[in-house]
Parts: C-alpha cells; structure tokens; sequence
C-alpha cells in the first residue's frame, strides 16, 4: 500500500506541484489550502496521512501551532511532519526543534530527500 502524504500550503501552484511530484513517486496524495481544511479532513473521514507536509505561515494558522494541536491528541500524536516554507535561518533554527525543514525556494530533490527520510524509506540512487 502506498504511503499517505497529506500537504497543507496556501499557495496553489506550490501545492500542486509537490503533489505531482510526490504522485509520480507513488505516494498516495491529498492538499489542503488552510489549516481548516487539515482538521476536517483529520475529523470527517477518519483518515491520518503517513506524512504530513506543512507550510509555516497559512492564512488561518501557523503550522507550528498544527504540530503542537496534533501532538496533544493520542490519535495524531506520531504522524511524522516535515515543515515546507519560506522563513528566515532564525525562523527555521525554532522550527527544526519541531520538525525537519525545507526552506522555499527549494530544490525537488531536497524535498523528496527529506520526505523519504521522515518516512523511514532508503535515498533514492
């Protein structure tokens, strides 16, 4: 069974774009524009991704304040994160005490690196 990426960010083409990429490695995929989005797809359909890719500054939310709202349910406790944003070095040293962090702009083979990694998987060759 494919892995469950779930990839919250508010910039549509962004969004789209990782989801392809990660769609033509196989991965299961599901966006979300907001943090709304994230927590009704959690709540209504039961389902949580193997990995969850957040942008930092959402409209609604900071996904930092996602990860901390996630870590203190039981039942989303252990989904790995993997934050995805354009932040400044001091922004991003906070960050990867939460989670690792690839910063926007970015390279696609930085992003799947580190999506693999926070899934447990082999480097690609």
């Amino acid at each position: 069974m494919a892995q469950r990426v779930w990839v919250v960010d508010d910039e549509p083409l962004i969004r789209t774009a990782v989801l392809a990429v990660l769609n033509e490695l196989e991965y299961e995929t599901c966006g979300f524009g907001n943090a709304e989005e994230l927590y009704t797809a959690l709540v209504e359909d039961g389902i949580t991704p193997d990995l969850l890719i957040l942008d930092q500054r959402l409209p609604d939310e900071f996904g930092s304040a996602i990860v901390h709202s996630l870590r203190e349910r039981p039942q989303y406790r252990d989904i790995p994160v993997l934050f995805l944003t354009a932040i400044d070095d001091d922004e991003a040293d906070r960050l990867t005490d939460i989670a690792p962090v690839v910063r926007k702009p970015f390279d696609f083979a930085d992003l799947v690196a580190a999506v693999r990694a926070q899934l447990g998987e082999p480097a690609s060759p």
